[in-house]
């Protein structure tokens, strides 16, 4: 793993997102880059120029200076960090903000996302939720900057087709020795021979070579919320789980699992493209 891109804000989240992607890096040797994009125009815009345009700075004078003043606070946060090569990047976009994120071809992307509910996630959604539908690399999405990331019970959402998921997450993430449980969501749309699919777990836990597992077959009315009711019933710090990444009408239409866990989750989720 070469690159690793945080997308940030400066928040405490996306604080948090760098510190657990410097302590990735290191371990791997890689770089990261910090990238904070501002979409223009913005109301920061406004802001700036209404506090200072009667002393005759112009829109693209505040425009610039915004600019200036993030690539310095990021400066800033770098200073703290030390081990690591951590590259700035402020850049300007007057299109979309995944967009953007997704043109830096990273080997990993961690972010922070506090998700959203309720008409917030009906009108715009999540930039989070996004970016894992549209990302073709490896997406770690992490939910609260109080908790250090050091995973001791991980969900891998499974259906027994895919696997590479599963080896990706152990790969790079800090999960040696933790409680892996292989969950299979049943909701009711086809029978399900218990016994066997239990059977199929362990046989792929050996694979696998995880010694410390549970195989779990758990019922709920649709696959995302017996992921999430699973998790939150065990205490979980980690979900792991594939995603189409499916893009167009044909996600209109089928939706995103991994996109409505991501959104809804509490704790941090790991999501890896499988077709």
């Amino acid at each position: 793993m070469k690159k690793i891109l945080v997308p940030s804000d400066m928040s405490h989240l996306a604080n948090h997102a760098l510190e657990v992607a410097v302590s990735l890096a290191k371990k791997f040797n890689g770089k990261i880059e910090l990238l904070n994009v501002k979409v223009y125009p913005t109301a920061d815009v406004g802001a700036y120029y209404s506090l200072y345009g009667a002393s005759g700075i112009s829109i693209d004078d505040a425009w610039n200076q915004i600019m200036t003043e993030a690539k310095a606070e990021m400066e800033e946060l770098i200073s703290n960090f030390s081990g690591v090569e951590i590259k700035p990047i402020v850049e300007e976009t007057g299109d979309h903000f995944v967009e953007a994120v997704l043109e830096h071809n990273a080997d990993l992307i961690v972010m922070g996302s506090h998700g959203a509910e309720g008409f917030k996630e009906f009108f715009k959604g999540s930039n989070s939720e996004e970016v894992v539908r549209m990302a073709t690399c490896p997406v770690l999405v992490l939910k609260d900057e109080a908790k250090p990331f050091q995973p001791k019970k991980v969900v891998f959402a499974v259906d027994l087709k895919h696997e590479d998921f599963i080896k990706k997450a152990l790969k790079l993430l800090p999960i040696d020795g933790a409680e892996c449980h292989f969950l299979y969501v049943d909701y009711g749309m086809k029978a399900i021979n218990y016994h066997e699919t239990e059977a199929q777990m362990a046989k792929l836990a050996d694979k696998l070579g995880i010694k410390n597992y549970k195989a779990e077959i758990y019922n709920s009315t649709t696959i995302e919320d017996g992921i999430l009711e699973y998790s939150e019933n065990i205490g979980a710090d980690l979900i792991a789980m594939y995603t189409h990444g499916r893009t167009g009408i044909n996600h209109f239409f089928k939706g995103s699992i991994a996109e409505d866990v991501v959104n809804h989750s509490k704790i941090p989720v790991f999501t890896y493209v499988e077709s």
